[in-house]
């Protein structure tokens, strides 16, 4: 019964009441089953996107990471984010902005909205954020294999809200526009993005202020890769790495 429950509720269109109804379900599952990881995640990344009670998500991810230390990558993620949402409602400040044209910022070749595919992975993704390098700690870093790629952690990565649900670092070697743009059904989509454009995602009012020069340039991207090119050809994307190791970021 339970069981059906958290399916009814993963399945609902992000309204309050199928929120509501995930919530409850959740809370059963664990009352009964309190060691299940997934639905430990479940519940974390729900009350992540909802925003409430976010000293109760940092104990449950500690409790996830002691039960499956292989789940660090999530759990990274979200521990991250959760601080990052303590210490704003702690000290608000305005919203920071990232101005592409800035010296700094020249390497970033792609921008927030678009639609993308790893290249090695191969999942689809849409970027709501980037960082000029790295800016993960050196325990990620060696953990995710970066000093594997060809430009390591000197390069730009891009925070991706990936097609299975995850959100993602990835590396901009990793990284190519997709060939053939399509919705990325993510829960945290409508958090960042007004809307879908066939070709791109317009990001909303808070994501412009942070990249205020980055609407245009998404605009201009997909004008020149697919309204000049045609939506079947493929894009061309800078170089991919000169290397055969394996890493997923």
């Amino acid at each position: 019964m339970v069981g059906n429950l958290l399916n009814i509720g993963k399945r609902g269109e992000g309204n309050e009441k199928s929120y509501q109804l995930l919530r409850d379900s959740l809370d059963l599952y664990l009352t009964i089953s309190p060691d299940n990881v997934q639905y430990l995640l479940l519940q974390a990344r729900l009350y992540f996107h909802l925003g409430i009670w976010p000293e109760k998500v940092l104990d449950i991810l500690q409790h996830i990471q002691a039960l499956d230390p292989s789940q660090h990558g999530a759990v990274g993620y979200l521990v991250q984010h959760t601080l990052e949402h303590i210490q704003h409602k702690k000290h608000p400040v305005e919203p920071w902005a990232k101005k592409r044209s800035a010296p700094e910022h020249l390497e970033v070749h792609y921008s927030v909205g678009l639609i993308m595919k790893h290249k090695r992975s191969g999942y689809n993704c849409v970027i709501y954020g980037w960082d000029p390098r790295c800016t993960m700690s050196q325990e990620w870093i060696t953990t995710m294999r970066v000093h594997q790629l060809s430009s390591g952690d000197n390069q730009p990565f891009y925070n991706v809200l990936v097609q299975d649900g995850t959100c993602r670092y990835a590396a901009q070697e990793n990284l190519e526009p997709h060939s053939a743009p399509l919705e990325i059904a993510h829960p945290e989509v409508g958090r960042y993005f007004s809307e879908f454009c066939s070709t791109h995602y317009t990001a909303n009012e808070e994501l412009q202020t942070r990249y205020p020069e980055d609407t245009v340039e998404t605009l201009r991207t997909v004008q020149e890769l697919y309204h000049s090119l045609g939506t079947n050809s493929v894009p061309e994307g800078p170089p991919g790495p000169q290397t055969n190791n394996s890493t997923d970021v």
